[in-house]
């Protein structure tokens, strides 16, 4: 199955590069997750902020949400990266300065499009994941039109990152965390 799946996108970028088009990778319900999303537990305040964008390639055009994040202990802010987010990245640079966030439930064909779950790569400013590429492995999944699960896993990121990435030393590897809360119920502001 994934033979035949691979063989049809190098067919339809194959066409899409005789046709001179960009092939817009179908997505779902991307709107539903535009806006703030909070987290507070206690005396820590979580938010992210989710706004639609795209990642240009040669051949092809991925719609998704771009996000900043806002983290606050006891009164203190730790973390703000809240300031003006990309709508667009060029895929040849290796990363734009203000991109935090990258969601998308984007697939090869719309019927394996879930409208209810975005796959998260996270740029962790603290932790620096493979030396600020970003950790994919993470997801939020939508309970309901007000409520979001957000989830990054570190031991999928790596194990992603090894599948795609054989230049990675064991150094790159090593399990850092996350200076987020890494496991969470958001509700929209």
């Amino acid at each position: 199955m994934k033979t035949i799946r691979i063989i049809l996108l190098l067919l339809v970028v194959a066409t899409a590069n005789v046709m001179g088009q960009k092939i817009v990778s179908p997505t779902k319900n991307l709107d539903v997750y535009v806006g703030t999303w909070v987290y507070q537990n206690n005396d820590t305040v979580f938010k992210i902020r989710l706004q639609r964008g795209q990642i240009i390639g040669v051949n092809y055009i991925i719609n998704g949400l771009y996000g900043g994040y806002f983290l606050s202990v006891k009164g203190r802010i730790v973390d703000n990266y809240w300031g003006e987010l990309p709508t667009c990245r060029d895929w040849s640079v290796d990363r734009l300065d203000n991109q935090y966030i990258w969601a998308t439930n984007s697939a090869i064909v719309l019927k394996h499009v879930d409208p209810n779950f975005l796959n998260v790569q996270f740029f962790d400013q603290r932790k620096k994941h493979f030396n600020g590429k970003g950790i994919r492995g993470g997801y939020i999944e939508l309970l309901s039109p007000t409520k979001i699960h957000w989830k990054l896993d570190e031991l999928l990121g790596i194990r992603k990152a090894i599948d795609s990435d054989d230049t990675l030393t064991e150094a790159d590897c090593q399990l850092k965390g996350f200076s987020v809360p890494d496991d969470v119920i958001m509700t929209k502001e």
